[in-house]
């Protein structure tokens, strides 16, 4: 188990400006795939740095298992790194590259070349030993500082933005060979990625930052239909969440999220408690979570075509207010069978249960997290 105690690491102790990492809480068990994501700055490649021991931490205490490690050095933190440049060593071969951790240790030549070719065989480059790495791709490179990183059987794997390299096909079939490459050793894996694509599909678990803080440290699938606040939930997903001005209102029991543009009745099991009543809200809904509504529903709403734009798996629709009122773009994914074209009038609504409420505050808070 990794556990970071209220990690702070400021570049000038007197400017809480200068924070890179800000009382960082975080715990990662053993064996698990864990990933720092978020956009740049917030501080990820810091904390990947500090549980490297290439940083020293301001304050705050690492702990690998029950063992501190703030001031042990990287060499003998039994870490393995794997980094965006790969950093290996141009003069050397492939089965060099693999054996140099084990002969830095003074591991005998001939035991040291029989685990680079075990490694070898396990990320599937046995055949490429006696290469150098400019004879090699970018795939089959990364693939050699994976075997190296994995040589000396450490107890942690870090991964700095190990896939920002590689084309967008060759980084799919990548980080598919690294999460089972992962499973099967059990190793405990951290990686540090700007892609959310990459971090949801193959981390157990996510955290996300901003401004040297954890914002939200779940499970993929929980941080996507559940954020915590407004960073989170404009942050993750591509198509973005569509984010739309509106007041909390309540007539004869009933609630309502009006916007200038619409009005949405709030579902009787997820009403909200009475302090925010004609209060200002952010409505937020994912793309996927709009649909077409027929003409007699009472909860669906017209809007215009604006553009519509093939993505070959569907549509993504943007669509705006006929009436002008609402100012907000709302985008949409509707599948190829959908006949919508520029300019048409069409009627929406908010699939059931499929939306979330955040407050104005500094915070930005889910209202309807968990409800």
């Amino acid at each position: 188990m990794i556990t970071l105690k209220n990690i702070v690491k400021a570049y000038d102790s007197k400017k809480d400006s200068s924070r890179a990492v800000d009382g960082l809480d975080l715990v990662i068990n053993k064996g698990e795939f864990v990933a720092l994501l978020g956009p740049s700055g917030c501080g990820k490649t810091t904390t990947l740095m500090m549980l490297a021991g290439l940083l020293k931490p301001t304050s705050g205490e690492i702990y690998f298992g029950d063992r501190l490690v703030n001031h042990v050095e990287p060499k003998d933190r039994n870490i393995g790194m794997v980094f965006q440049s790969y950093a290996l060593y141009p003069h050397l071969t492939v089965r060099d590259n693999i054996a140099f951790p084990l002969r830095e240790r003074k591991m005998p030549k001939a035991q040291a070349y029989e685990r680079a070719k075990e490694m070898g065989k396990i990320v599937q480059i046995d055949h490429l030993l006696d290469r150098k790495p400019s004879q090699l791709s970018g795939g089959q490179q990364q693939r050699v500082a994976m075997a190296r990183a994995l040589a000396k059987d450490p107890e942690i794997l870090l991964l700095d933005e190990p896939m920002s390299n590689l084309d967008a096909r060759l980084k799919l079939d990548v980080r598919d060979e690294i999460r089972k490459l992962q499973r099967d050793l059990g190793v405990t894996t951290i990686i540090v990625t700007h892609d959310q694509e990459e971090a949801l599909a193959i981390s157990d678990r996510v955290a996300i930052l901003n401004n040297g803080k954890i914002q939200q440290y779940a499970p993929p699938e929980e941080l996507f239909s559940q954020p915590v606040n407004l960073f989170v939930a404009s942050f993750l997903g591509n198509p973005p969440m569509n984010l739309i001005d509106g007041v909390i209102k309540e007539e004869n029991g009933e609630q309502k999220i009006v916007t200038s543009g619409f009005q949405f009745r709030i579902p009787e099991a997820r009403k909200l408690e009475a302090a925010h009543i004609d209060k200002p809200v952010k409505l937020g809904v994912r793309p996927h979570d709009f649909m077409l509504a027929e003409q007699t529903d009472s909860n669906a709403f017209p809007m215009k075509v604006d553009l519509v734009e093939h993505l070959g798996s569907g549509k993504l629709v943007k669509v705006i207010d006929p009436e002008q009122k609402l100012q907000t773009t709302i985008r949409f994914l509707a599948d190829n069978e959908t006949d919508v074209r520029h300019g048409d009038t069409i009627r929406m609504k908010i699939r059931e249960n499929k939306f979330h409420v955040f407050d104005m505050t500094a915070e930005g808070l889910n209202l309807m997290q968990f409800r």
